[in-house]
């Protein structure tokens, strides 16, 4: 009699419980609204960034040199900046201040303003049939007809405006490089050199 009553309070809590959930389940709760969001605006590349294909962007010749020309932070090099940047990069050569440049101070204000001793353009450029001194006056000239090349758009044209993608080229790799870059090509290479070595041990 006991268990029967007991079996009877589970079994009135349960349904009562399974009728409570289902008037919950069944109430209609207040209505939440998705916050409005606008129109997001993505940025698009108008120019391939780094690598696309088979090609790299590369720094062209004298690019680190007339990036720092640029005095007003407009990423945007023109010819007056470039003067005054020249002029600037001679005084800061020209160690000794008599104002021509040994072949050992050139050397130091390519490393330092090239970014390494063997950039373009090279000490033969500055001074060419072994010349053991730069003027003034040569040392302006390279550095001038390196800006004229930086400043010369696909038509050949110049604005007198060297931009920051000026500063950059194109660097195609070679096809047996793009060929080594193949995965296929390394496996059947490696198992050239393994049947190879099988070769030389067992004396074929």
């Amino acid at each position: 009699m006991f268990v029967k009553l007991i079996i009877g309070v589970l079994g009135c809590a349960s349904l009562s419980m399974s009728a409570g959930a289902q008037i919950i389940s069944q109430t209609k709760g207040p209505e939440v609204k998705a916050p409005e969001v606008g129109k997001v605006e993505t940025l698009k590349p108008t120019a391939t960034i780094g690598r696309s294909g088979e090609f790299l962007k590369t720094p062209r010749t004298g690019a680190l040199l007339f990036a720092s020309f640029d005095r007003n932070g407009d990423y945007k090099i023109d010819r007056a900046e470039v003067a005054s940047g020249i002029e600037a990069a001679f005084s800061y050569a020209d160690l000794d201040k008599n104002d021509v440049l040994s072949l050992v101070e050139l050397e130091r204000w390519r490393v330092d303003a090239l970014g390494y001793e063997n950039a373009t353009p090279t000490n033969f450029t500055f001074a060419p049939n072994f010349a053991r001194t730069v003027t003034r006056a040569t040392f302006t000239a390279v550095l001038s007809g390196v800006a004229e090349t930086l400043d010369k758009d696909e038509q050949g044209d110049l604005d007198g405006i060297i931009s920051m993608p000026d500063l950059l080229k194109n660097y195609t790799k070679r096809r047996s490089q793009i060929r080594d870059d193949n995965c296929p090509s390394r496996v059947r290479q490696a198992r050239r050199e393994a049947e190879q070595q099988c070769r030389q041990r067992k004396g074929y």
